[in-house]
């Protein structure tokens, strides 16, 4: 008998293409693009538009009448949030309630019904934040339906800043909670599935709960000593920096430098200053220890986030799950995508023994 003669491990498909793809694009070299337009041209659009265009085959008006239409829950679907510990994750919550969405939507095809969900997860998450029953205001738009709901000031700068903050976690190639919802696609299970997948891959802290983690790490630095100490102790222990560096670039995340820059101007003045200079100077001393080492890391998309989403009034625990009402959309498009040449992942393993 021949033995099936495997190349090396690609630990985490490291450098390993799987599929192609004309969603988006990440370049090492600081790029990345949606449907062949530069994040750069996009930050400043609405975020439906933005959806509009990653999900496709909508035009962005009807894109916007669905997500307002069917942005409110039943009041059944809200009661069974309702009836959840208040302390349970909201990454939980929206992993679990999604495919239950899915029931009043089965005669539907997967891009309506994608997008359905996509319009209902503000709700879920506003819900199970405030605690009573949530009714979104349809004639808002997408950020200020959801500011609204959960009691934030609708100031131009809040809306903006969320606005920019959703756009830019909206999809991101071939990531970790993207793989995840094409890999379930890939067995032909409906999108809801693949869409509660890829919540599930994004909840851990080494991909969408860095933003959590590392506003976390800060309230606990009280001066320049105490970071330069947690740097310090970091590297001896080869622990990461939550939000520090990126797997795909090799300069800054493009999108890190809108949310500081969303960061400073909300925190700035407030309560939440002394934590965005303890960010900066946190991101500041572990790349100055970091090009000691010979490397050049930055701070990528989730590090200042966790300012922005406190200023508008989120507790650390629902940052990520605000991430997810964005991504989803890209599930929704990768979903789709994915179903036009499709064959199920099934990876080899070298198998070395008990």
């Amino acid at each position: 008998m021949t033995n099936l003669i495997l190349e090396p491990a690609h630990k985490g498909l490291a450098g390993v293409v799987v599929a192609e793809t004309k969603i988006s694009d990440v370049q090492a070299s600081g790029s990345l693009v949606f449907r062949g337009e530069a994040i750069e041209d996009l930050v400043d659009r609405d975020f439906v538009d933005v959806a509009a265009l990653v999900v496709d085959g909508y035009e962005n008006d009807e894109v916007r009448h669905l997500l307002a239409r069917h942005a409110n829950l039943t009041e059944v679907q809200s009661n069974r949030i309702l009836a959840l510990d208040r302390s349970m994750h909201p990454m939980r919550v929206l992993q679990g309630m999604v495919p239950l969405l899915a029931a009043e939507l089965d005669e539907l095809d997967p891009r309506l019904r994608g997008l359905l969900i996509g319009a209902r997860l503000p709700a879920i998450v506003a819900t199970h934040l405030v605690g009573t029953p949530v009714q979104l205001a349809e004639d808002l738009d997408y950020a200020s339906r959801f500011l609204a709901a959960i009691g934030t000031d609708l100031s131009s700068a809040n809306v903006r800043a969320f606005n920019v903050a959703q756009i830019l976690q909206l999809e991101h190639s071939f990531n970790a909670g993207t793989f995840a919802a094409r890999v379930v696609a890939s067995t032909l299970a409906d999108i809801e599935c693949a869409i509660s997948a890829g919540i599930g891959a994004l909840s851990g802290p080494l991909h969408g709960g860095a933003d959590q983690a590392a506003i976390e790490i800060v309230d606990q630095l009280g001066d320049a000593a105490s970071v330069r100490t947690y740097v310090k102790d970091a590297l001896l222990n080869g622990s990461k920096v939550p939000g520090m560096g990126h797997r795909e670039y090799r300069v800054k995340d493009p999108r890190a430098g809108h949310l500081e820059k969303w960061a400073q101007e909300l925190a700035d003045g407030t309560v939440h200053q002394e934590t965005f200079e303890k960010l900066r100077m946190l991101e500041e001393v572990f790349a100055e220890a970091m090009r000691d080492r010979g490397k050049d890391v930055h701070a990528n998309v989730e590090f200042y986030k966790g300012v922005v989403y406190r200023a508008l009034g989120l507790p650390n625990d629902y940052f990520t799950a605000c991430f997810a009402m964005a991504r989803a959309f890209g599930y929704v498009a990768h979903f789709l995508e994915n179903a036009v040449d499709n064959r199920i992942y099934r990876p080899a393993a070298a198998y070395v023994g008990a």
